[in-house]
């Protein structure tokens, strides 16, 4: 087998053969001919396969509905780079991309009136060989998409019952940024391409702006005049409602039911049904069927900053997904009292930092709950830390898993890495809550993961090993800290977003 050295000496052999074939593709094709009609052509379509060479009509006749493609014009020297609209392209919304026979401007509007897009920007600080292609029009629209910034010219539908112009937009695949005289959209396709972005690789709304910016132009990227922040919220929940199934559904969305839980782990009503007997009655030796296996855990790399301004944030999906809804929470903090434990473990520093705080910020971390067995969050029980993994924020993420779909069930095996100092006060700090509960019936077997309890006490390890508790079955109780890592990727760009933000991007 040969290797990555191997390939590039044979590369080196042949860098210059394909540097001549590179400047070939910068030359116009032998006759110039247009690769449908054969006349004089003078377009290069650069996201058609070969960059085929286009005459004016035959242009315009093949891109109709292909609005995001970048072309480039031969000027007789080398090929500048241009677009479909100075190409002389309109696109039409209804009427299946056909023109509108109810809009009068249809014949006589001028699509070249081009003015600049930034008065701030000083014509004396462009070089005058610059071919400027980000122009605009008082008719034309902003179009941002995954191929990047588009000007194109859109003809709506003029008809008497026709959709306003934003549903128009809308309906055409194009989420419009205004709703009165939209003078800028973004393709789904492009919104989808950002929340991918942020999801897998951490990419800020501000860092993917910039790639598009300069994509539309390489030399004056800040001359295009867009953000895309505020749509992306919207697109995102939009999303959510679509795949929760609350497009066919008048109600709101209630706690939780815009994140889904594990398919695997017992539901009651959902994918299980208990036996018609009372939970006294049932054969102790199928308990295992029946218990609910949770792991606890903070994390103190999803930090927050403080906001300048809270009190005039949106909440768009307040408490529907995994996170908490903040009055409730803001209820429940405002009411309990530190309770610091005296440990009789090992120096810990879960319990020795707990009350840890930072100034500037409104988030140390976020701590939740998830399936012991599968490593699936549950909805609405994850929750910020004000200062460090203090037992009231434990509490209140602990108290909303054990609530969740859990009807009927009995037995609950719960991990946490200092469940030997936690799980001694639980009871009696979730009864003089008011805004704490769990089912009355439920039993709790605490549990420490196979990796931190070695770090306790051997007393401890006996104890709360999964090795030693019956029914736990083979099971580390670690599998939290796994989950973490990929949520770090994105916790980074959603530091300095606003409060709903950052927990709409936690949520998603």
């Amino acid at each position: 087998m040969e290797s990555q050295n191997d390939y590039l000496r044979q590369w080196q052999l042949r860098t210059e053969e394909y540097l001549i074939l590179l400047l070939d593709r910068e030359a116009p094709p032998i006759g110039r001919a247009c690769v449908i009609c054969e006349q004089a052509g003078v377009f290069r379509y650069h996201c058609c396969l070969g960059e085929p060479f286009y005459c004016s009509n035959c242009c315009r006749t093949a891109h109709r509905r292909l609005p995001f493609h970048h072309i480039s014009e031969w000027n007789g020297t080398y090929f500048e780079e241009s677009s479909l609209t100075k190409a002389g392209l309109e696109f039409y919304l209804g009427h299946g991309g056909e023109p509108c026979l109810s809009d009068p401007d249809i014949l006589t509007g001028d699509v070249f009136d081009w003015v600049e897009t930034d008065d701030q920007i000083d014509p004396d600080d462009i070089p005058p060989e610059t071919v400027m292609t980000w122009v605009s029009d008082t008719k034309a629209t902003t179009i941002v998409d995954k191929t990047g910034i588009h000007l194109l010219i859109l003809r709506y539908c003029q008809c008497p019952n026709s959709l306003s112009p934003d549903r128009q937009l809308f309906q055409m695949g194009m989420f419009p940024a205004s709703f009165t005289h939209p003078k800028t959209a973004f393709t789904f396709a492009g919104l989808d391409n950002y929340l991918l972005d942020n999801l897998e690789c951490g990419t800020s709304a501000m860092n993917h702006f910039s790639k598009l910016r300069r994509m539309a132009s390489s030399v004056f990227p800040h001359i295009i005049p867009v953000k895309m922040m505020r749509v992306s919220r919207q697109w995102r929940q939009l999303k959510s409602l679509k795949w929760n199934g609350f497009g066919h559904e008048v109600q709101k969305p209630k706690s939780g039911e815009l994140a889904l839980f594990c398919a695997t782990c017992p539901q009651p009503g959902i994918n299980m049904t208990l036996p018609e007997t009372d939970s006294a009655s049932r054969d102790p030796n199928n308990t295992w069927l029946y218990t609910q296996s949770l792991v606890m855990d903070g994390n103190f790399k999803a930090e927050h900053l403080h906001m300048a301004n809270p009190n005039d944030e949106v909440w768009l999906m307040d408490g529907q997904g995994f996170m908490v809804g903040k009055d409730q929470y803001k209820l429940h903090l405002d009411q309990a009292k530190d309770h610091i434990e005296q440990s009789d473990c090992n120096n810990h520093k879960a319990v020795n930092l707990a009350n840890a705080s930072r100034h500037k910020l409104e988030a140390t971390g976020i701590d939740g709950c998830a399936c012991a067995q599968h490593g699936c969050f549950v909805p609405h029980s994850m929750v910020d830390f004000q200062k460090g993994e203090r037992q009231m924020n434990m509490d209140y993420a602990l108290c909303q898993a054990l609530n969740y779909n859990t009807a009927g069930i009995t037995c609950a095996l719960t991990f946490y890495n200092v469940n030997c100092q936690y799980n001694k006060n639980l009871r009696s700090q979730v009864g003089q809550s008011p805004y704490l509960g769990m089912p009355v019936d439920i039993n709790i077997t605490p549990g420490i993961g196979l990796w931190h309890v070695y770090g306790h006490q051997e007393s401890c390890v006996v104890r709360y090993a999964s090795n030693f508790i019956p029914g736990a079955a083979r099971i580390n109780g670690e599998i939290m800290e796994t989950l973490w890592s990929p949520l770090n990727i994105i916790s980074p760009s959603a530091c300095g977003m606003s409060t709903p933000h950052r927990k709409e991007c936690l949520d998603y």
